[in-house]
């Protein structure tokens, strides 16, 4: 049964400390609003940086070619060299069934240059590339009109492009859909098949998405004189091949091949994706620390000052503990109360703080997600269901600690000294 005459005491009693009530509560509804905003925070950087790593196969590796720094076995330094399909087959000859799929990236001509490329209404200079259908499952982007490259496309050398949309608003600025449209790349004409946005900005597997050209990987090849070759490997390996454990094996091959320095790390770079995710789950972790120690922190300034006012309170009333305890007062009854009230002003404060934090991230995440186009370092701002728990049960504990203390000083009163108190 609930003892409506006992909670009617309590709101009476904080109803008579209308302002020092509010001011202690906004304490509580500050400490807790600004928690709700560190670990939404939190969150939004989490799925902003590591949202699409953590969405790519984890069992991945990136290799990418660059003109040698070191020479080696008679070949010259700043030597230029591509990655090929043939490497592929060598490492799948080495370690077989390993390579579940492979990715190319080829730029045209070559790396860091650019082509004219024309439509009927505009002329710009861009960055074109030949890509591998699955690109599209690796890069971070979004096909906002028509589709993207296919096998059919790379098994055919179809001339056909899929473009950024930034390029689409400078080839083709009175259509609003230039799928189906046409554009010269170097004398050569290729039909509009798709129009991609990038969607995080802190990942980059390779040109631009929304600022480049992209052809097929097999049509590049061929137009540019290029067969077999490639910038940019991405290999997703098969989980019986771990790729922290072989991406330096597989490096080995690709080295041997074509004759680059063991500690030529400029001549070919590579990095695997799991040890990638490790480092940002190491991050992270550390900014969930700090999120909740700088939150808790916060909390514990307010309930300290719940505390104090408490204090404050039993003081003041301590002719009423005097006059209760005369008349026969249960201790329990008084201490009771006094954790009651404490109790009601921390949980409630609380909970309107975590309203506002919850409604406050919503706003924000609507707010950056209009900004940025759905992506980017900070992405769906918001507070999981566990976290937020977690708080209030914290806030509960807090409250009734706060309350406790000064319930105990008011007991260690003797009823007849408290009756002579002025």
């Amino acid at each position: 049964m609930i003892d409506k005459d006992f909670w009617q005491e309590v709101l009476q009693t904080i109803r008579q400390q209308k302002w020092r009530s509010l001011m202690t509560a906004f304490g509580i509804f500050w400490g807790l609003l600004m928690l709700m905003f560190l670990i939404g925070a939190g969150v939004g950087f989490q799925e902003g940086i590591a949202g699409q790593l953590k969405q790519m196969p984890a069992n991945s590796i990136f290799y990418a070619s660059n003109p040698t720094s070191m020479a080696y076995q008679g070949m010259e330094r700043s030597r230029s060299w591509n990655i090929e399909f043939a490497d592929v087959d060598a490492i799948q000859a080495k370690f077989p069934g390993s390579v579940k799929q492979a990715i190319y990236i080829k730029y045209l001509p070559s790396a860091d240059s650019t082509l004219n490329v024309s439509s009927v209404n505009a002329t710009d200079e861009l960055t074109v590339a030949g890509v591998s259908p699955f690109l599209a499952m690796m890069s971070p982007q979004r096909i906002v009109a028509g589709r993207y490259i296919n096998e059919f496309d790379c098994d055919e050398r179809r001339k056909v492009c899929v473009i950024g949309n930034q390029v689409a608003k400078t080839l083709f600025p009175n259509d609003p859909s230039p799928v189906g449209q046409s554009i010269n790349i170097a004398g050569t004409s290729y039909d509009v098949v798709g129009v991609t946005m990038k969607t995080n900005d802190m990942v980059n597997l390779g040109p631009h998405e929304s600022k480049s050209v992209f052809l097929p990987i097999t049509t590049a090849q061929y137009v540019f004189n290029a067969v077999g070759k490639t910038d940019r490997l991405m290999l997703v390996l098969d989980d019986k091949f771990d790729s922290g454990e072989y991406y330096k094996p597989i490096e080995a091959v690709i080295r041997q091949r074509h004759q680059i320095h063991p500690d030529d790390d400029v001549a070919l770079a590579s990095s695997d994706l799991k040890s990638q995710l490790n480092q940002y789950d190491i991050m992270i972790g550390g900014v969930n620390a700090l999120v909740w120690l700088v939150g808790l922190g916060t909390l514990l300034a307010g309930l300290i000052g719940i505390s104090n006012i408490m204090m404050i309170t039993v003081k003041e009333r301590t002719q009423e503990i005097g006059v209760r305890r005369a008349l026969g007062a249960e201790p329990w009854t008084i201490i009771k109360q006094i954790m009651c009230e404490s109790l009601m002003l921390t949980l409630s404060a609380g909970i309107v703080g975590l309203i506002a934090g919850v409604w406050g991230l919503y706003a924000v995440n609507r707010m950056t997600a209009a900004s940025m186009g759905g992506g980017g370092f900070f992405s769906n701002p918001h507070v999981p269901f566990i976290p937020a728990i977690a708080a209030l049960v914290i806030l509960v504990i807090g409250g009734l600690f706060a309350g406790f203390l000064p319930a105990k000083r008011a007991m260690a009163i003797k009823a007849i000294e408290a009756l002579r108190e002025e």
